[in-house]
């Protein structure tokens, strides 16, 4: 009898496994160190690796050539699901750039309920060059919208445990690699954090980047699972998953890793601590502190079956399933305080980010998908903060609902969620696709001179139709009192996006974000190149009802004397920068009209990293 078989087309998978070091190859000896991690299987893939939002591009700028692009459609590099991590090999070092990356940017697309464009001034993608320079940095450079890895040579005298004078490449480290990325993420949601404002912006900056770098070691399974065993449960003893960049450290001389997650060098947030990075290390510290308690809550019981309720760990190494447990634990926690923090960034102010500002978006935005919080992740949070000293501005205490963004008293209008263009953009989000709604590059241009809408270094997601209706809307006079918008300076739309997430009771919620920013360029050559900015953000439901709006005003006749409060700050901020700026005597009248300007450099910000 003759069979007949009915014709099967096997379809492309959608994940695809790249190997990488989990940490750098200093301590990337042994197999939980050398790890696979999935990323999209992007169909248009191309030699680089370059896909949709993230192109390698590798020239080796000391050296004024271009490395062979990886292909990772390459049936010997398929077989091998990636090339085997080396530091010999230019290729490996663009895959693990492209892994990496591409592993961060899903974490955010995840927390924020929808897919991320890197689009920034005509560039559709986000660019990543291994061997830019020769220079122990790494940067993400906002006018190139390209990240820069260098690398160097290790101290001869104090290299830690790397050999000598060997080549140390900072496009092998996850976590500069993480870092780096989140850094230009953050600069495509929030392009005025670069701005110093206040001491908090540019430390919130690199904190935060050490957040995302730090909670991601905890994805890592089998690294995740050897790390429990070494440190018995105790993520807080001085391991690999909460040092930073080790290699990196060690090899400039420092005698240990870049930064820790456990804030030993500063304890509590302080006015004397103004340079970016140690002022950073306080909110990730804070952040962590937050991590471990809510970690500690959800292991008591393995602790307690497996001690006969001691506590008490026995000597030796631990059972492999109580190993397996806890590390399926601490993984859990890990994404959820990570999926938390970046969730946050929808309920920040558009400009002058401060860390009492952050704690405030944290506690709103879990609240708004959890109200109950049967897990204390609020409590855990607001405690961890108060214990390092960060304490939000304008609030009667750290209660809860103290924390909570005011919402809308309802003296401002709905969105006008009948007009067509903006259902369009609700459907074009729901269908999950990712690219802008298609318009003219010239006529957006032409409206938004017309219009007083900036789009200066950003692309915003939305059409030109869509950006009238948002100016019209907040310009209208009840409700620019109502946003905390003065009506002395243009209002720039600055973004719309749907944000789409599933509690964890399986709701659907759906909220509709915007941003609005002011400037005042008279203020511009008091403050060294950089205008006084306002702004404001508005959460709405999905019928346009607005339910918070999160305001940073300009106008020196607003609420409370918020904006004067800022104002004084910033002044503040700028002598103290000022005296401590050994250039300033010397730069010559350039220098000084332009001094906080080149101040936002990430690269000088990451000299010596």
């Amino acid at each position: 009898m003759k069979r007949i078989y009915s014709s099967y087309v096997q379809s492309a998978p959608v994940r695809r496994p790249l190997k990488i070091f989990a940490s750098d190859p200093m301590v990337g000896t042994t197999a939980p160190r050398r790890i696979s991690i999935e990323v999209a299987n992007e169909p248009n893939m191309v030699p680089g690796p370059s896909g949709e939002r993230i192109e390698v591009m590798d020239y080796d700028g000391a050296h004024d050539r271009f490395y062979p692009p990886l292909d990772l459609n390459e049936r010997a590099v398929l077989m091998q699901n990636g090339l085997d991590p080396t530091e010999s090999d230019p290729r490996f070092h663009q895959q693990m750039v492209y892994a990496v990356a591409s592993k961060t940017l899903e974490n955010f697309d995840f927390a924020l309920g929808r897919q991320l464009s890197l689009r920034r001034r005509g560039r559709p993608k986000l660019r990543l060059f291994p061997h830019a320079f020769h220079g122990a940095n790494a940067f993400y450079a906002p006018d190139l919208h390209a990240i820069l890895f260098g690398y160097f040579r290790a101290d001869r005298e104090n290299p830690g445990q790397n050999m000598p004078g060997q080549n140390i490449f900072t496009c092998l480290s996850h976590d500069i690699i993480a870092h780096e990325t989140t850094h230009a993420i953050v600069h495509r949601l929030r392009r005025y954090f670069l701005e110093p404002s206040n001491r908090d912006v540019l430390a919130f900056h690199e904190g935060f980047s050490d957040l995302v770098a730090l909670f991601q070691h905890f994805s890592y399974r089998d690294l995740l699972r050897d790390e429990i065993q070494k440190v018995r449960t105790d993520i807080r003893r001085d391991g690999m998953l909460v040092r930073m960049a080790q290699q990196f450290g060690e090899a400039t001389g420092m005698g240990r890793e870049l930064r820790s997650a456990l804030g030993k060098q500063v304890s509590r947030l302080d006015n004397s601590i103004v340079e970016p990075h140690r002022r950073g290390s306080i909110l990730v510290a804070a952040v962590f502190d937050a991590f471990f308690s809510i970690y500690q809550r959800r292991i008591a019981d393995l602790i307690r079956i497996a001690t006969g309720g001691t506590g008490n760990l026995p000597d030796g190494d631990l059972h492999p399933d109580l190993v397996s447990r806890v590390s399926e634990e601490a993984s859990r926690t890990a994404q959820t305080v990570l999926v938390m923090c970046i969730r946050a960034f929808d309920y920040l102010p558009p400009v002058d980010i401060t860390f009492g500002d952050y704690l405030r978006a944290l506690v709103t935005a879990d609240y708004e998908l959890l109200p109950q919080d049967d897990l204390g992740r609020r409590a855990a949070v607001i405690g961890a903060f108060r214990n390092r000293g960060i304490y939000p501005r304008s609030v009667p205490s750290l209660a809860e609902e103290s924390l909570l963004w005011e919402e809308n008293p309802g003296n401002v209008q709905d969105l006008p969620m009948e007009t067509a263009d903006l259902q369009r953009v609700l459907l074009v989000s729901a269908s999950n696709v990712s690219r802008q709604v298609p318009t003219s590059k010239s006529s957006t241009k032409k409206f938004m001179a017309e219009e007083n809408v900036s789009d200066e270094g950003v692309e915003l997601e939305i059409n030109k139709e869509v950006v009238k209706i948002l100016h019209t809307w907040a310009t209208q006079p009840e409700n620019m009192a109502a946003l905390s918008l003065s009506p002395a300076h243009k209002v720039e739309v600055h973004g719309f996006h749907p944000v789409y997430r599933v509690a964890s009771d399986g709701k659907l919620l759906i909220e509709l974000v915007a941003h609005f920013a002011q400037q005042d360029r008279t203020t511009t050559e008091e403050f060294g190149g950089i205008p006084f900015r306002g702004g404001t953000t508005i959460v709405a439901s999905v019928d346009g009802q607005v339910r918070y709006v999160i305001a940073k005003p300009i106008a020196t006749t607003n609420r409370d004397g918020e904006a004067e409060a800022r104002l004084h700050e910033l002044r503040t901020y700028l002598r103290e920068l000022d005296g401590a700026d050994p250039l300033l005597p010397y730069g010559g009248p350039t220098y000084t009209a332009n001094r906080m300007k080149l101040r936002m450099n990430l690269a000088a910000l990451h000299g010596g990293y």
